[in-house]
């Protein structure tokens, strides 16, 4: 298997859900759908290895529920990843870097499947994955902040020749998490990665971020599909 399938239905979608990578440590799965999302459509499998694969999906599912205070159906979500081939993993632990060129093809085919749908919200997750996002323009905004998170989240080079990604600043998703910006009108919230949540200790500082997410997601909920609300 070369790569991990987008889930959801353009017609019916109104959550666009991004991830990082299909395997994005150090896990040796591959989903033949992202997430495993496939596995939510039928009963929940008995055998353990299995069942880890629906949880992740369920997680994710739950996830954004509680962003969007209320239930999320299978049909509101369309998920994806900004790299959905399966990368290589290498010897030192740690999150694995997108390439440049993967990076750029993942931003192309989310534009295209942005434009084909009627999103109200995008949701990015990770700092990589935001990080790419805004490097190859799929940002409409330009200002100060998302410069300064461009330069911050950058990889360290010498971790970078390793296939890994280490951001160069000192967490920089923090002035952007739960924050609203914009690609081709439609909003967009960064927010944790999944398995980020929900909030460890050392995560704490995100507390208030990801309280403004949630705002941010069920105002966008309420309002009408691909409308620029400022």
């Amino acid at each position: 298997m070369k790569a991990a399938q987008s889930f959801g239905d353009l017609k019916t979608a109104t959550i666009l859900v991004i991830g990082h990578d299909p395997r994005l440590q150090r896990s040796r799965a591959e989903a033949e759908i992202v997430f495993f999302f496939d596995y939510l459509t039928r009963v929940r499998p008995a055998a353990r290895a299995e069942a880890k694969k629906y949880e992740l999906a369920e997680a994710v599912q739950k996830y954004i529920s509680q962003l969007a205070g209320r239930e999320v159906s299978l049909a509101e979500l369309y998920v994806t990843n900004l790299c959905n081939k399966f990368l290589d993993h290498v010897p030192n632990s740690g999150t694995v870097l997108i390439p440049d060129e993967q990076a750029q093809r993942g931003v192309e085919e989310i534009s295209q499947i942005v434009a084909g749908g009627h999103f109200k919200v995008i949701l990015p997750m990770s700092v990589q994955t935001f990080y790419h996002l805004c490097r190859w323009r799929f940002i409409d905004e330009t200002n100060q902040v998302l410069t300064q998170f461009i330069h911050a989240a950058r990889p360290v080079p010498e971790r970078a020749k390793l296939g890994l990604y280490q951001q160069s600043g000192k967490a920089p998703f923090l002035t952007v998490c739960g924050q609203r910006f914009h690609h081709e009108g439609v909003p967009v919230v960064p927010i944790l990665h999944v398995k980020q949540w929900p909030l460890r200790l050392r995560m704490r500082r995100y507390a208030d971020p990801m309280q403004q997410a949630q705002w941010q997601i069920q105002t966008l909920l309420r309002s009408i599909p691909g409308r620029r609300d400022e």
